[in-house]
């Protein structure tokens, strides 16, 4: 809508008019880095707006940063951005359509700045989706800060995404991340759909009983575990990746290596490990037997080596195979299944096309993909 206004994005916040920073403060160094981006967009001299998590939950702090014009909290965000689509420069499409959580994690300050759950009636939710496909986007990813709640009137996340196959036949359809908890039968059903994308992120966040109970988590390591197995079972190609905090409070080397055992049962295609922050406010910011910093950096150091073995373990299986991929740049592209290749190719395909890849080892042990159909 702003482009066709005469609205141009630059990249460069010194060219800039306008600047909107979107602050997040899920951990202290998503905090420091908004920060850090909010101060380096005031030096610009354009007029800054500020909005998001952050504002939400410290609004005088950002508002006393000089240079800052106005601040919005994720209310006032989402009424005044409601209207505007993605920006040009992106390749596939964020819709989201679910907002807050009821749920009551002992790390977690998000879930209190952002309500009860609301979501996006579902009527609205299509006609957002048909109105990004006609912008061209052959990828869509459903978000929502815990989209597995999507609830209208009945109408769950599966069959909002049965909604959406049905209205438009161009695009495809990718889950953003799933709680444990709410991932069911007929969630699993509609991964089996040809264009709903075989990827699911499952935040399981550690391997410890113990500690799933004591940060409030609705599941036990053994449902998780069956969970991956359905969900393999409804569609054996299903990259699965996971969160995995290390350093919760309570963790000790015997719970620790569980999570590392259980992660190597599970095999999933890829961790993403963080470093437990204590968030002010959060029950678990005053529960005690914290390990030390230098103890959560191995930690996590030791999650990391193993997710590159993971994915490496996934994407090898796939070598030779064709996949569709979604072209993010004129030299890169992302598969169905989440893996994001260097392209191949004699004529540069269209950034937000879908093409279909062969996927082969590159020269320096990365992953290629060799263009083998280009489609609309």
């Amino acid at each position: 809508m702003l482009l066709r206004q005469g609205v141009a994005v630059v990249a460069d916040p010194a060219q800039a008019d306008v600047c909107y920073v979107n602050t997040c403060t899920v951990t202290g160094a998503a905090d420091r880095s908004s920060m850090q981006l909010v101060r380096r967009a005031a030096r610009s001299g354009a007029r800054l707006v500020v909005m998001g998590c952050l504002v939400e939950r410290d609004q005088d702090r950002v508002k006393d940063i000089e240079g800052v014009s106005d601040v919005w909290g994720n209310a006032d965000k989402e009424r005044r951005l409601a209207r505007f689509g993605p920006s040009p420069e992106r390749s596939r499409a964020l819709l989201k359509v679910q907002d807050g959580c009821d749920r009551d994690c002992a790390y977690c300050v998000v879930s209190g700045l952002r309500g009860a759950p609301a979501s996006v009636p579902a009527s609205e939710v299509e006609k957002r989706f048909l109105s990004l496909v006609d912008d061209g986007f052959r990828e869509v990813v459903l978000t929502g800060l815990n989209l597995g709640l999507y609830n209208d009137g009945g109408i769950g996340l599966a069959g909002l995404v049965r909604r959406l196959l049905d209205s438009d036949g161009r695009a495809r359809v990718r889950l953003g991340s799933v709680e444990p908890d709410t991932a069911d039968r007929r969630l699993l059903d509609v991964l089996r759909e040809p264009r709903v994308c075989p990827h699911l992120h499952l935040p399981m966040q550690t391997g410890d009983d113990r500690l799933l109970g004591r940060m409030g988590r609705r599941y036990s390591t053994g449902r998780f575990a069956e969970l991956v197995r359905q969900t393999r079972k409804a569609r054996p190609d299903v990259n699965i990746g996971v969160d995995v905090i290390a350093g919760l409070p309570g963790e000790d080397d015997a719970s620790f290596r569980r999570t590392e055992d259980l992660v190597r049962s599970l095999r999933p295609g890829y961790l993403h490990a963080f470093s437990f922050s204590p968030r002010p406010g959060t029950r678990a910011a005053s529960m005690d037997r914290v390990p030390s910093a230098a103890t959560r950096r191995l930690r996590v150091s030791r999650l990391r080596e193993v997710s590159v073995r993971l994915r490496e373990e996934y994407e090898s299986r796939y070598v030779g195979s064709v996949r569709r991929a979604v072209v993010e740049t004129r030299s890169a592209a992302l598969t169905d299944n989440y893996m994001r290749l260097r392209l191949r190719c004699d004529r540069a395909p269209k950034p937000r096309s879908l093409v279909d890849v062969q996927v082969v080892n590159g020269k320096d042990g990365g992953r290629e993909g060799v263009v083998t159909a280009f489609s609309r």
